[in-house]
């Protein structure tokens, strides 16, 4: 008799086991369905400049005089491993510090400006955009005309959301520099005639 409740307790459990089983199989089997696997995002940025109101573009720009106007270009792509049913939207936040920025649009939609968050403190602005991920992502450009309002090194943060890892926020470096580094060879050269004008006024005394 022992033997006999001792079998059906061990068949109980075999088969407890077994449905736990085939519970969790169907559980993965219908994540996969319904696209419950983790799909990872990476994002791309890209700085672009220029000096000549938008005529050319380069990745480098040396330095900027405070009291001139140029442009930059931020270019933004957010891949995705995976096709995913819902559009994934990723937020991007771009911030420039010590800049004056005159105007801000997107590339397909020049002469719509859009407006930043001034931040008096850091002396920053900020612009959020919506970037569609995508598995094959379009690029998303958009254009700032911006003029320096003080001399030194300024960084332009690009931070995504937390869709995307910390490792892909990206950052570009420009270097204002005076308005009037000229102005020392132009005094120089008014000194140099006073000079000569002395000398000469001399001689012929």
């Amino acid at each position: 008799m022992k033997k006999r409740v001792l079998a059906g307790i061990m068949a109980a459990a075999l088969s407890l086991a077994m449905l736990t089983g085939c519970d969790n199989q169907i559980k993965r089997t219908v994540g996969n369905v319904f696209g419950n696997s983790e799909v990872k995002y990476e994002a791309s940025t890209r700085f672009m400049y220029s000096p000549d109101g938008g005529s050319s573009w380069s990745e480098i720009i040396q330095e900027v005089p405070v009291n001139e106007t140029y442009y930059l270009a931020v270019e933004m792509q957010v891949a995705q491993s995976e096709e995913t049913k819902d559009e994934k939207v990723v937020v991007a936040t771009i911030t420039i510090p010590s800049t004056n920025v005159l105007d801000c649009y997107l590339d397909d939609h020049p002469g719509v400006s859009i407006t930043g968050r001034e931040d008096s403190v850091n002396n920053s602005v900020s612009y959020d955009f919506d970037i569609v991920a995508g598995v094959s992502p379009a690029k998303f450009r958009v254009v700032f005309e911006c003029k320096p309002l003080e001399e030194g090194r300024t960084t332009v943060e690009v931070v995504y959301d937390d869709t995307v890892g910390a490792q892909w926020d990206a950052t570009g470096t420009i270097k204002y520099v005076s308005a009037d580094v000229d102005a020392p060879v132009v005094e120089d050269s008014d000194a140099e005639t006073d000079a000569e004008a002395d000398a000469t006024e001399g001689g012929e005394n």
